[in-house]
């Protein structure tokens, strides 16, 4: 395994989002209890932020609604693990592809480390639609590029 240099861990990080791998995101309540969400609608929104449709039903919703916004993610591509830090902030409680409760979130990238370990080829988590349900892969595909029209702007 070959690890990105450290000045370039964001564009390791926008390469792997353009091919639609997973991450795991990581938020704390106000009381301080952490918990974790599976996230596979990610795409890269700039060097310094990422954008992500995150189900309103969620705790972690919850915990960045109430103001808890320091979060952590792990994204998990090819060959590429990624530790990112950040802030996250709803900026939309509802996107209009999404057929269930799910807002779109900004997180204000802080901080990028390599996880990957060497001598370890690491295979990013996948996932196939079920016989019958493959008409979820054009509904992923407007979730993603709605996603993508999301504009940074500095907060």
């Amino acid at each position: 395994m070959q690890h990105p240099a450290p000045e370039n861990l964001r564009h390791a990080l926008q390469a792997a989002l353009k091919r639609r791998t997973g991450a795991i995101l990581a938020t704390v309540s106000a009381e301080g209890m952490p918990s974790t969400a599976f996230c596979s609608w990610i795409v890269s929104a700039g060097p310094d932020r990422l954008a992500l449709a995150l189900d309103s039903r969620s705790t972690a919703h919850r915990n960045i609604g109430a103001g808890t916004a320091k979060v952590a993610l792990e994204i998990l591509a090819d060959d590429l693990i990624l530790a990112v830090r950040g802030e996250a902030r709803i900026l939309k409680e509802q996107l209009r592809t999404v057929p269930f409760p799910c807002a779109l979130v900004s997180v204000e990238i802080a901080e990028i480390r390599d996880h990957g370990v060497d001598g370890v080829v690491f295979t990013a988590p996948t996932y196939l639609f079920a016989d019958g349900k493959e008409h979820r892969g054009e509904v992923e595909d407007a979730i993603f590029e709605e996603l993508a029209q999301h504009k940074p702007t500095r907060e």
